[in-house]
């Protein structure tokens, strides 16, 4: 600060320095130049003989009075010398508009400079801000990045636990049926039967690890969702037919009503998937021998796809819990699941601006509604 301060000062002392030199200077000029118009009146004075030189000079060095002053005004009046100017003032006047205009040139460098000088500090002063909006910005972007890293560590950790504790029941009971089906103590039949069941355990680990994948994908961005303008009644009848063999299975019925022909903004493959996932779903859970309802609708800016289902609902303290990673529902012990597929769904369906939520149905059943962006 003192640096700058001195910096500033220094121009300021050395234009004044300049500027008293030069008044100074001039006022030498003027004195030399006054002597040199004295010594000349004296000359001049000196031709006339009638005066002696040593009364010239006594006269000349002796001081002014007002008689003088009175007499030599009756002169200029009586000879006409008042209707011109005389050397002297002359002299006197442009030496005296010399210091004037060093005067004011000084004055005006002085403002110039003290311009100059604001301009500079604003600007240094704009730049310091600039400076600590970036700081801050970065601040606040290192601070988000690091909230995010500790989220995301403490997800890997998460997800690390939820994994081996979603992989330990089944590789348990596929190392049994296992054992079992290649032991000799058990007869053909019961190895059969485990060997049964040991496939079965192997299809429940490659859904759960396709589901994992799918999830890694999603939570690390390597799935990039690009909306396009869909049909959402074409993509229910496609969701409704990658999963129509499955209902078949269990003599369900799926129900494609009341359905209005709306264009959604969406990603067609990942939008189709999270479809397919909520029908899945609800042909796992409900029995045989019903029907599952899918009607769409549209709002001002959404439109909504519903899955009806006559299965045994959801309780009202699971509805939160079963788009959560992993989470079974208490009604899902006998029924073949990851955990993942809802959760999936979710993130699918909010990551394009949409939402998911479920509720039950009287006497039984769920009802799942789905939002979509309308395209513009």
């Amino acid at each position: 600060m003192g640096t700058r301060r001195a910096k500033i000062i220094a121009p300021f002392i050395l234009i004044i320095f300049i500027s008293l030199g030069l008044v100074i200077w001039n006022l030498a000029k003027m004195q030399q130049a006054l002597h040199y118009e004295r010594v000349t009146t004296l000359g001049q004075l000196a031709e006339n003989q009638e005066i002696p030189e040593p009364q010239l000079i006594e006269a000349f060095n002796a001081e002014g009075t007002e008689e003088d002053y009175t007499r030599g005004g009756e002169l200029e009046a009586k000879y006409g010398m008042s209707t011109r100017q005389t050397s002297f003032e002359q002299l006197i006047r442009r030496f005296a508009l010399r210091n004037l205009l060093i005067i004011v040139g000084t004055f005006l460098v002085l403002i110039g400079l003290v311009i100059w000088n604001l301009r500079k500090q604003r600007k240094l002063q704009e730049k310091a801000a600039e400076l600590e909006d970036q700081y801050q910005t970065e601040k606040s972007q290192y601070q988000v990045l690091l909230q995010r890293t500790q989220q995301e560590d403490g997800q890997i950790k998460s997800s690390i636990t939820d994994i081996a504790h979603q992989l330990k029941t089944p590789v348990a009971s596929l190392k049994l049926s296992l054992d079992i089906a290649l032991s000799d103590k058990y007869s053909a039949d019961e190895r059969q039967d485990f060997s049964e069941q040991a496939l079965i355990q192997i299809n429940k680990l490659d859904l759960m690890l396709d589901g994992l994948a799918k999830i890694s994908q999603m939570e690390t961005d390597l799935i990039q969702i690009n909306p396009q303008r869909y049909s959402l009644k074409e993509l229910a009848k496609e969701a409704i037919n990658s999963v129509i063999i499955k209902a078949i299975e269990k003599d369900i019925e799926i129900e494609l009503t009341e359905i209005v022909d709306a264009d959604i903004f969406v990603d067609h493959k990942w939008t189709l998937e999270a479809i397919s996932n909520v029908l899945e779903n609800a042909i796992k859970y409900s029995p045989a021998d019903t029907t599952i309802q899918v009607t769409g609708k549209v709002l001002t800016t959404y439109a909504v796809l519903e899955v009806i289902d006559q299965g045994p609902g959801i309780s009202a303290t699971e509805q939160n819990k079963i788009y959560q990673r992993f989470y079974r529902g208490n009604n899902s012990e006998a029924v073949d699941g990851s955990g993942v597929g809802l959760y999936l769904t979710r993130k699918i369906i909010e990551e394009q601006g949409g939402t998911i939520m479920v509720k039950n149905r009287q006497p039984t059943g769920a009802n799942f509604q789905l939002t979509f962006p309308l395209a513009r």
